[in-house]
Order: structure tokens, then sequence, then C-alpha cells
């Protein structure tokens, strides 16, 4: 072989391993590069961001549960409403033959409407005019219209229990109760028949309470209805009868157990020994409040202690609303010095609070806001009665001065009973 041939094959061969070596680098770069075998690019995951980044920033603090926060209930209490003679006519028109007694309310309703629960005694009945003429004394009857301004002053729920509860029988405990009814408002202490329990619950804001309420006497009137009809309709007090709605108020969560009582001696400024007796019975058998009333004038007030927690007990809260004065009792041989006390009144302003942390229940302040019954003559000739919360009035021009200085003496003599020893 000549020189030239077997330069040829040598050029030929290192050409070859060239181009070898050249296609082995070209592979190499494009699999670096990211082109898979196939000549596709590999899809190469996309690098996360640090687990910081993602969404919002995460910290390590635990959040505590924010308390629920606490919650109080306004409670305002207050006495005898009840509608004499000269009520009835100064509410009366002759001309539509309509009764409005709203005037008598326009001074307090504000007052009374503020409250979560506003309650009174409804001392009377209310049996239409077909039977039982609309009266008074002695035997109570009045319009419907005397609850139809009692509903738009502000009140909830009427005892119904006391000694005229009877004035118009049985029939007349039956229409009263559902004329109180067919207004939103709840009577307590007298039922149509037996009732399931005697005991009302109600829930307000979360705090359970539950109201009873009795009445000492029914003026002899027991014999109207026969023996098992007074036993259901009628709550006369009795102790194991009241034990039994306590224990029911508790066996239905109540927090807070409120006794209305009508019991006492009538005109007296002191509560007598058989009151004392029964609320401390009460109080140690569970109940928490005891709102008094059928006196007709304001007697002591007291806050007391059982065990660690604060009771309160208001023995009579006097008239709210009648015409019980000086110038009408005294002509039934009452002295001036007795009769006075008639005109006044008082509403028992409490609020009772649930601790939003605890679940605690307790009463957190009691205030007391005094009345007195205003007497005027209107330009027909009849008599109007207002009821004035007197601090709110005392200086008022619309009243003259003799009225400002009963609604004083009126002030000084119904704050010196409460919290009285």
């Amino acid at each position: 072989m000549n020189r030239k041939v077997r330069r040829r094959k040598k050029r030929i061969k290192l050409m070859s391993w060239s181009l070898v070596l050249l296609i082995g680098v070209l592979a190499a770069s494009f699999v670096v590069r990211g082109i898979g075998k196939d000549g596709k690019k590999d899809k190469q995951p996309m690098e996360e961001p640090p687990e910081e980044q993602i969404g919002e920033e995460t910290s390590n603090e635990v959040t505590e549960p924010q308390p629920e926060p606490d919650v109080t209930v306004r409670i305002r209490a207050t006495g005898d409403i009840m509608f004499h003679p000269s009520q009835l006519e100064g509410a009366y028109d002759y001309k539509t033959n309509t009764y409005n007694f709203e005037p008598s309310f326009k001074a307090i309703k504000n007052i009374i409407r503020e409250a979560d629960i506003a309650i009174a005694n409804f001392e009377g009945t209310t049996a239409g005019n077909e039977v039982y003429a609309y009266q008074g004394y002695p035997l109570f009857n009045a319009p419907d219209e005397a609850l139809d301004a009692i509903k738009n002053a502000g009140f909830d729920i009427l005892s119904t229990a006391n000694n005229h509860s009877l004035d118009t029988r049985k029939a007349g405990i039956i229409r009263t109760i559902e004329q109180i009814k067919a207004r939103g408002m709840e009577p307590i202490g007298t039922f149509t028949s037996k009732p399931e329990t005697r005991v009302l619950i109600k829930d307000v804001k979360g705090i359970r309470f539950a109201f009873m309420a009795y009445t000492e006497m029914v003026n002899g009137l027991e014999t109207v209805l026969t023996p098992e009809d007074l036993d259901v309709m009628v709550n006369i007090i009795d102790e194991e009868k009241m034990k039994e709605d306590i224990i029911y108020a508790k066996d239905n969560n109540a927090d807070v157990i409120i006794a209305y009582l009508h019991w006492g001696d009538e005109y007296s400024r002191i509560q007598a020994q058989r009151q004392e007796i029964l609320a401390d019975m009460l109080f140690r058998s569970g109940v928490d409040i005891i709102l008094g009333s059928h006196p007709h004038v304001i007697q002591p007030t007291q806050t007391l202690d059982y065990d660690g927690k604060t009771k309160f007990i208001a023995y009579s809260m006097g008239n709210f609303l009648s015409n019980q004065r000086v110038e009408t009792l005294v002509p039934y041989g009452m002295s001036e010095q007795v009769s006075k006390y008639t005109e006044d009144g008082i509403i028992i302003d409490i609020e009772i609070e649930k601790k939003g942390s605890t679940k605690e229940i307790s009463i957190k302040n009691i205030n007391y806001i005094p009345l007195w019954v205003y007497k005027g003559v209107k330009e027909n000739g009849t008599a109007e009665h207002i009821v004035y919360p007197i601090m709110d009035y005392i200086e008022s021009a619309e009243l003259d001065e003799d009225s400002k200085a009963r609604m004083s003496r009126s002030y000084a003599d119904t704050m010196a009973q409460m919290n009285a020893e």
C-alpha cells in the first residue's frame, strides 16, 4: 500500500473519531439543558417557595376564646293599681261611651317602659258590665280600657292574687285573666282552671326567672267558689304549695325566683311578724326576691344575706294608682297622719346581672323611684289622677305649690322606709 493511501485512511479514521466525540458532546449538552431522549423538554418541578411565603403568615401564638359579655336584666316593680269611682267617672267620655285611663300614666310610662320586666298588682277585676256594673270599692270591676292603659304604660306581668280577686266571682276571675292575656300581658296568682303549673317561667337575655303570686285573704269571699275551684283558681298563701312552686322553679332551671305577695296589715307602715316569718321560710327555701302589696302604704325594704347570697324584700310597695288620699279617707274616720301615706308609691328598680366569664347570677343594684299620685279637677268638673315620679316633677311648673309640698313630704317619708332595719 502506498503512502498516499495510508495517509488518506489515517485522516478518515481521525475524522471518524472526531465525529463520534462531537456527537457525544452535543448529546451531553442537550441532556444538561433539559432535552430528553424524545427531543421534548422534560417537565422539571418548579422550585416551591418557602413555607412561610404560602398564604398568610402563620403564628405560633394560640388565640384564647373571648369571655361572653356580662348581661344585665332590669326589673321594675310597683304596688297596687286600683280604679275607684272618681277615676272611672274622670276617664269616661259621654260622647263616645268609652273610657280613657291613659292620662293617669302619662308622666310615668317612659320609666316603666325602660324595664325588661315590669310588674304590678292589679287589684280588682274586668268582668264586663253585663252582670256587674263598672264600680270601685268594695267590689272592684273596671272597664277593659283600664288594662289597655296598663299595657300601654309598659307593664308585662300583673299579679291578680289579692283580696279583690273574687269581687265578681268565678266569671270575673276567668274574664280578667282572658283580658290580660289578650293584651299580651301575663297574669300570675289566679287561673281559669287547674293549671299545669302555678309558676310563670320567663327567659330574658339568657336569665331564667320564675314568678309566683299569692294572697293572704280574699275578703271572706271563699264560699263563692266550690272548695275545688278555690283550691285551683286562686293562690291563697299555703306554705306547702309555695314550697312545691319553689321546687318546680328549681327543677326548671330558674336562675332567679320572685314571689309577689299580697299580705300584711292595711295602713300599717311596719311589717307584721307573720310577714317576717313567711319571708324567712321563702328565702331559706330558695326565693331570691319578695315583692309585697296590700297595706296601701309603703313598708320597709331590706337587703339580706343568706349563706353568702343577697336576697331582697319590699314588704309593701304602697299604692301605684288609686283615689286613696287625705281628702277621701279622713271623712271616713281615718286620721290625716295615716291617710297621707296612701298617696305614696314606689318603683323598685332591680338589676340582675349574669357574669359572662363565670355564669354567676346575682342582684347587682337596687334603686328606688318614689311616686306620688296627683288628684286634680278637669275642665268638665271630673277628677283626674296622675302618677308622678317625684324627682322628675318636684320643681315642675305644671304643679301648684301645694302639690310640690306634698311631693316633698312624700319623698322624705318614702325614702326613710328604704333599707330600714
